[in-house]
């Protein structure tokens, strides 16, 4: 199987140094990966120097837990190193999340002319690349594909295929921060949730994610789970409400080097 990045050159080459770094920075729980980049799980990780040349080595890093209070303060100072900042509401749910997405997975179904399918090692690179296709016309970019076929870490990508064998659907969990963290370790990032326009309407994210989210905690024993949600977004805040998250009072504070990343965003 070939390395799998996806996206323009700028994401893929991305990408590629985010895998690169994880190699190397993977055994210490001071960073956070789950198949894009190597980031924070939160402030006291690293501080915004140490964030800021994240960014500057990768392309893009994030900080998965910042204060609200905190927010435009560290904005500020990722300007004044000529870094673009990008912010995303945080959303978090343990047994409420549990509890909806068991309810989803019970009272909806798929429509009768698409498959659920999980992305195995085995799975062809031609449906991997569907996926890709998919996501990334709908503005979000998949991790790689070790991370999505759980080679690296503990994760699940689920997608729905039509009769033509065309990805539909897609959404995505994985081990966010290292196990031994004392605040996330047992928390997993829960998203990549993308539709085929022409099949919205259809709750085929819902139910994807639902599944996706009972995975993670019947295989790996994952009972938190967070997600990034753009301000402003309310498509995506009503799934997170019903898939039972919440937003608290952390925010995701990620930063772009505008020389490796011009459009200043990594993912939608």
């Amino acid at each position: 199987m070939k390395d799998e990045f996806f996206g323009s050159d700028d994401q893929r080459a991305l990408l590629r140094r985010g895998r690169g770094l994880a190699a190397l920075l993977g055994q210490d729980r001071r960073y956070s990966y789950y198949g894009r980049t190597v980031g924070f799980p939160g402030p006291e990780d690293g501080d915004v120097d140490q964030l800021a040349a994240l960014s500057i080595v990768q392309g893009f890093a994030a900080c998965g837990a910042v204060p609200s209070t905190d927010v435009e303060t560290i904005k500020a100072s990722l300007v004044a190193r000529g870094l673009v900042p990008a912010l995303w509401d945080k959303w978090e749910g343990s047994r409420p999340a549990i509890a909806a997405a068991r309810r989803v997975v019970e009272t909806l179904s798929l429509p009768e002319d698409v498959t659920m399918l999980s992305l195995e090692p085995s799975t062809p690179e031609g449906l991997v690349a569907s996926l890709a296709d998919m996501a990334l016309g709908c503005g979000v970019l998949p991790p790689c594909g070790e991370v999505l076929r759980g080679l690296l870490r503990p994760a699940v990508c689920l997608v729905a295929v039509d009769r033509s064998s065309k990805v539909v659907s897609c959404a995505a969990s994985s081990a966010y921060a290292h196990e031994d963290h004392p605040r996330f370790g047992g928390q997993a990032w829960w998203g990549m949730l993308a539709t085929d326009p022409a099949r919205r309407g259809q709750r085929l994210s819902l139910v994807l994610g639902a599944h996706a989210l009972l995975q993670m905690e019947s295989r790996f024993g994952f009972g938190d789970f967070m997600t990034g949600v753009e301000p402003g977004n309310r498509p995506s805040e009503a799934i997170c409400a019903r898939m039972g998250l919440s937003k608290g009072q952390f925010a995701i504070i990620g930063c772009a080097d505008p020389r490796a990343l011009a459009s200043g965003r990594m993912t939608k």
